[in-house]
């Protein structure tokens, strides 16, 4: 019965001690049961915004150009890739990662007049909207 006894305590002991381990480190419990954040992007959900839609064609004013990385809860995605492209202007920023809320800033500015069709790329995927920014 003593051996038994030693045997089980024991057992709980090291469960304990286990278990005391696992939550006062990095392999905290939280992480277990936090829901999985969805790191897929959705070029539906991703958004492409501009400021101001007509500027000067006098090839220093600007446009400046934000996209938001969104996954399919609409929540921002970090260290994703983003590009643009324009059919009129300059771009004054190459690829950009997203911020940790899914954010890129980008300029354009242009000397020639016309209207710039902006199409944005994440990871190399084209975003369904485009957006114009006219040049006068």
């Amino acid at each position: 019965m003593d051996k038994k006894l030693i045997i089980l305590s024991s057992l709980f002991f090291v469960i304990f001690l286990g278990f005391a381990v696992y939550i006062f480190t990095d392999g905290s419990i939280a992480q277990l049961t936090r829901a999985d954040i969805a790191t897929e992007v959705s070029l539906q959900k991703s958004l492409l915004f501009a400021w101001p839609l007509t500027v000067p064609a006098d090839g220093t004013s600007e446009s400046e150009i934000t996209v938001f990385v969104r996954n399919q809860d609409a929540g921002g995605l970090a260290e994703k890739s983003v590009k643009l492209t324009s059919s009129v202007g300059t771009i004054q920023e190459g690829e950009q990662l997203s911020d940790a809320d899914g954010k890129t800033i980008f300029h354009i500015s242009s000397s020639a007049t016309g209207i710039a069709e902006i199409t944005a790329f994440v990871n190399n995927r084209r975003l369904p909207r485009q957006i114009t920014i006219q040049f006068n």
